[in-house]
């Protein structure tokens, strides 16, 4: 986190220190981003010339990011507000630009690199639009007191001279609470490239989404382990060629040039004498040991990491559903710390979207304590004993959520809506009395 005293002046020195503070951490991001991409430290592995050196990578890393991210948002996420209160224009302008696969990419990002930073702006019809920002270029500024509140976002694009190799100068963005500028930072010197823009999004435009509070991505803890069990993959098929390869040991005999072609193209050996032996020079291969070390050290990475592995004999058969959950109980309560950071970020958005559509009188102020983000696992459903839970609890709790725990229900305010204008469209049915008037 990079903290200044409030009031302290941005110039030169403060942006090239943020950039600074910013460098210091690309080196581990980019090796997070390698991981996942499968670029993994065994890839570097040399041996000497003439020994087998393969590289198995079994990329436990983006297994884990995936099935975390597909699991939390493999449904997209849904804004229900309280009754009375109208937030159509704020799911609109989520509707036009598919909002649901930003969320996708902000949870990866997320699960890749523990943090992610959403851009909020407004594009050239006037409309809010969100972009993902690279880690690597962007840092939000906060203030040193004890809430840390935000003070600007810098966002940076380094300017490199035509041998790529240095950087001339940067391209700065500064957004704060009102206004957003563009700069350009060479050596130390601060150029404003334009006048300052006044935005309509009431706050910082930029949301920072954290995958935990030790902004960890999802694997890092398991790193080592995921990088010994591409060990161990590449040594046993080292072990596999080096059987192949060999050495054939001659006892108690000669053995020239010529009888090494005879045995290379006839594959056959003569003359051996009564004292002779032939034989290959090979070590031992203990396959059982070696696949118990493999499935302790893959135990270890799903544990660790807390992420279930679906081709595991624990989710083979007929399990009941309760059964099932008990052995996602930790898998469930990491997506759940997940979903309440990404949940903090997803309320950021929605008041920095309702400020501007507000501002623009598109829609009213809608405080977000009228609002709630409802997350829905993706898991197979069955959707028939929902429905008779849903009977069950009729009366009970408000129709919007029961009808939201429906696995095919996208947007439940407006299924209660379309059904409660069928109802009313349909003829009312006659009462007892109006009944027997009309046999009379």
């Amino acid at each position: 986190m990079y903290t200044i005293p409030r009031g302290t002046p941005v110039n030169a020195e403060l942006i090239q220190s943020v950039i600074e503070y910013k460098d210091n951490q690309v080196k581990r991001l980019t090796r997070l981003q390698n991981y996942y991409l499968g670029d993994q430290d065994i890839n570097s592995r040399e041996k000497s010339p003439g020994l087998s050196n393969n590289k198995v990578v079994v990329n436990h890393a983006k297994y884990i990011v995936d099935i975390n991210t597909s699991y939390l948002l493999g449904n997209p996420v849904d804004y229900q507000a309280t009754e009375g209160v109208d937030i159509e224009p704020l799911r609109d302008a989520y509707k036009e630009q598919t909002i649901n696969d930003l969320d996708v990419e902000i949870a990866k990002t997320c699960g890749i690199y523990g943090k992610a930073y959403e851009y909020v702006y407004a594009n050239e019809e006037s409309k809010p639009k969100s972009a993902l920002i690279d880690n690597r270029n962007i840092v939000i500024v906060r203030d040193d007191s004890m809430e840390h509140n935000k003070l600007f976002a810098v966002l940076y694009r380094p300017v490199y001279n035509s041998a790529k190799q240095e950087v001339q100068y940067y391209e700065i963005t500064i957004a704060d609470k009102a206004t957003i500028g563009h700069y350009k930072l060479d050596h130390n010197t601060l150029i404003e490239l334009e006048p300052e823009q006044v935005h309509a999004f009431g706050d910082v435009p930029v949301i920072e989404y954290k995958n935990n509070a030790e902004e960890q991505g999802d694997f890092e803890n398991v790193i080592s382990l995921i990088d010994a069990y591409n060990l161990l993959q590449s040594d046993r098929l080292n072990d596999k060629e080096q059987l192949v390869d060999a050495i054939l040991c001659f006892t108690n005999m000669d053995f020239d040039e010529e009888d090494a072609e005879a045995l290379r193209v006839h594959r056959v050996i003569s003359r051996i004498p009564a004292d002779g032996k032939v034989e290959y020079l090979t070590k031992t291969l203990n396959e059982a040991d070696t696949d118990v070390l493999r499935k302790t050290i893959e135990q270890d990475i799903h544990k660790i990491s807390m992420v279930p592995n679906m081709s595991d004999e624990n989710f083979i058969g007929n399990a009941s559903g309760v059964a099932i959950r008990y052995k996602l109980l930790a898998f469930e309560q990491n997506i759940q710390n997940k979903e309440r950071s990404m949940e903090k970020g997803l309320m950021e958005r929605f008041t920095l979207y309702n400020n501007y559509l507000s501002t623009k009188e598109a829609m009213q102020q809608v405080k977000k304590t009228e609002v709630d983000a409802v997350f829905k696992r993706n898991l197979p459903s069955n959707d028939y004993e929902t429905s008779q839970m849903i009977m069950n609890l009729d009366g009970k709790v408000d129709t919007e959520t029961l009808i939201a725990q429906l696995s095919f229900i996208k947007d439940a305010q407006e299924i209660v809506g379309l059904a409660k204008k069928e109802k009313e469209a349909e003829p009312a049915q006659p009462t007892y009395e109006e009944l027997m008037n009309n046999e009379e």
